[in-house]
């Protein structure tokens, strides 16, 4: 029995070394990336090519930014949505949406906020349909995963102050495990393995981006960028879509499954989950606004007339529309680019939103 036992003690004692040893390594690498992300200035941008992490960016920019006053969460479909946009005073608006963000996105971002004690005085959600369902595979949230367990492993949503001490301790209690996770523990050898070789690592082009390529907004010179509070500037070439090219992209964009509306099978578990997100949001005071974005006039006119996708929409929004009843929040059904009103020539696609129909969107939500 105790050969047994220390062999056991002994595999447990090398598992906690490497875990720890990586864990050293990835807080030395995100102090770097901190680092990089409080020096990005008020007064640039930062430009890049391809795509960038955005889920670690926003996580090291919410723990350097000012406090905001308005927060913005969704998908890319909010991602333009600016303090010009909002009508917010400069470093009271941050832009938290990511592409193809979904519920645990929402999650792990307001952790954040409430660890870094920074609570909004209002949340604006721009909520996808494609978000409820079960068959849109939906995985880049991983990278915050930690942050998806804090609330939903310690908080629940469903708690007020007297839990703070039990969810300290429930978070304690999840890091601790990390240590000696041998699932942990195939990570932490990939990790160290490119550490000691020298090669790129998660979040690397985030630190040459931010210490390399932060410009004034008028220098972009046709390039793609992020601004400091969060809100994307697309690249020049985004702009240049014709109306024939915007209406094949539209027949495209139904054609091929209309962004994971095809197939919809409602996810009651994500929905449960934005629920409890909500009511905890309500209990530490932030007003709650929520709307459907809308699509380009010609793809919302073959949606509609396809019944798989006009159910899918109609039961997300039905949905929201109870859940705003139920926490006090508001909703509203933007989804018909007449309602707010959008014209063809203000989308860059199919889906996605130019600022100007953006700006009019915002102006309806927060007057």
């Amino acid at each position: 029995m105790r050969p047994f036992a220390v062999t056991v003690a002994s595999l447990l004692a090398l598992v906690l070394g490497v875990n720890g040893l990586a864990a050293l390594d990835r807080r030395h690498h995100q102090d770097r990336l901190q680092e990089a992300a409080a020096a990005f200035p008020p007064d640039r941008v930062m430009a890049f090519d391809g795509v960038v992490d955005e889920r670690r960016l926003q996580e090291a920019r919410l723990r350097v930014v000012p406090p905001p006053r308005i927060v913005a969460f969704g998908s890319s479909r909010v991602r333009d949505v600016s303090s010009r946009v909002a009508r917010a005073d400069p470093g009271s608006f941050y832009n938290l949406g990511m592409s193809g963000a979904v519920v645990e996105d929402y999650i792990a971002l307001w952790s954040v906020l409430k660890r870094e004690k920074k609570i909004p005085a209002t949340a604006v959600f721009s909520i996808d349909a494609w978000v409820f369902s079960r068959t849109q595979e939906q995985v880049a949230w991983v990278a915050l995963a930690p942050e998806v367990s804090r609330f939903l492993d310690t908080a629940h949503g469903e708690h007020g102050p007297s839990w703070t001490a039990a969810r300290e301790v429930a978070v304690w209690w999840l890091e601790a495990k990390d240590l000696v996770s041998f699932s942990v523990l195939l990570q932490s050898i990939r990790d160290l393995e490119r550490a000691l070789a020298g090669r790129r690592r998660q979040g690397d082009d985030l630190v040459t981006a931010l210490m390399g390529d932060l410009v004034p907004e008028d220098r972009l010179g046709g390039r793609q960028a992020i601004r400091a509070d969060g809100s994307v500037i697309r690249a020049a070439s985004a702009s240049e879509a014709t109306p024939a090219r915007l209406r094949d992209e539209a027949a495209s964009y139904v054609a091929t499954g209309a962004y994971a509306l095809k197939g919809f099978r409602w996810d009651a578990e994500r929905a449960a989950n934005l629920e409890r997100l909500w009511r905890d949001m309500r209990a530490h005071g932030v007003t709650l606004i929520a709307y459907a974005a809308p699509y380009q006039p010609a793809a919302w006119e073959l949606l509609v007339r396809h019944s798989e996708y006009r159910a899918a929409l109609e039961a997300s929004a039905s949905f929201l529309r109870r859940l705003a009843e139920h926490t006090g929040a508001r909703f509203f059904d933007f989804s018909d680019p007449a309602s707010v009103p959008c014209r063809e020539d203000e989308f860059y696609d199919a889906h996605h939103p130019k600022p100007s129909c953006l700006e009019r969107i915002w102006d309806r939500l927060l007057r």
